[in-house]
């Protein structure tokens, strides 16, 4: 099943009750795949202004599905006691995805995400074109996964984001080592305007 839309959402959760959040997160993951998510995760912002947040994330074929589970989380236990916990939804964006071409494992391991936003001065065609020349060096430094897309909802509707996700930090860090002196990741950074970098850790994910 094809996943052709992204959604993200973040709480800001009383420290004392993220373990708690992020147990019925993991539930939380479950009954969104159940409803229609092809994939949907819980983990924590290691960085940025979020450093500490619960974040969401759920993977779709359509808004359809994406409604239909929203309707069922209406009606779920789960959900009313994860807000229960305190949690303030602080931000939910949907993302549609121009996914480029990338060399990944056959079974990936996602422990950790990287998510970059930026405004581009360039067309999406154009910016796809560096993206498709920059995924190699990602492939080559160890990242699991490369997925593009442009944000359709909230304050930075327009945006592009890039998710890399990773097996451990020690990819990151070789990734970002890489880029500083790759050519293509240059020409990116000309055009694109990046406004959120953070480090997401994966806890759970319902396949």
């Amino acid at each position: 099943m094809s996943e052709n839309f992204y959604v993200n959402t973040v709480g800001a959760v009383p420290a004392g009750k993220l373990l708690e959040a992020v147990s019925l997160g993991v539930t939380l993951a479950e009954e969104s795949k159940a409803a229609g998510s092809t994939r949907a995760s819980v983990g924590t912002i290691m960085t940025g202004n979020n450093a500490g947040s619960v974040v969401f994330q759920q993977f779709f074929q359509s808004l359809n599905d994406f409604a239909n589970v929203m309707d069922a989380f209406s009606t779920s236990d789960t959900y009313g006691k994860i807000m229960g916990t305190g949690l303030t939804v602080t931000m939910r964006n949907i993302a549609k995805f121009c996914d480029v071409p990338f060399d990944a494992p056959a079974n990936p391991q996602r422990k950790y995400v990287v998510l970059t936003r930026g405004k581009s001065h360039i067309s999406q065609p154009e910016l796809m074109e560096l993206m498709a020349e920059a995924s190699p060096m990602f492939a080559e430094t160890g990242a699991q996964t490369f997925r593009f897309a442009r944000i359709m909802t909230g304050n930075n509707a327009g945006d592009f984001l890039l998710g890399v996700t990773y097996p451990s930090m020690s990819e990151i860090e070789a990734t970002y080592d890489a880029i500083a002196s790759n050519p293509v990741a240059a020409k990116i950074y000309n055009a694109l305007d990046v406004n959120l970098r953070t480090i997401i850790k994966v806890q759970s994910t319902a396949m």
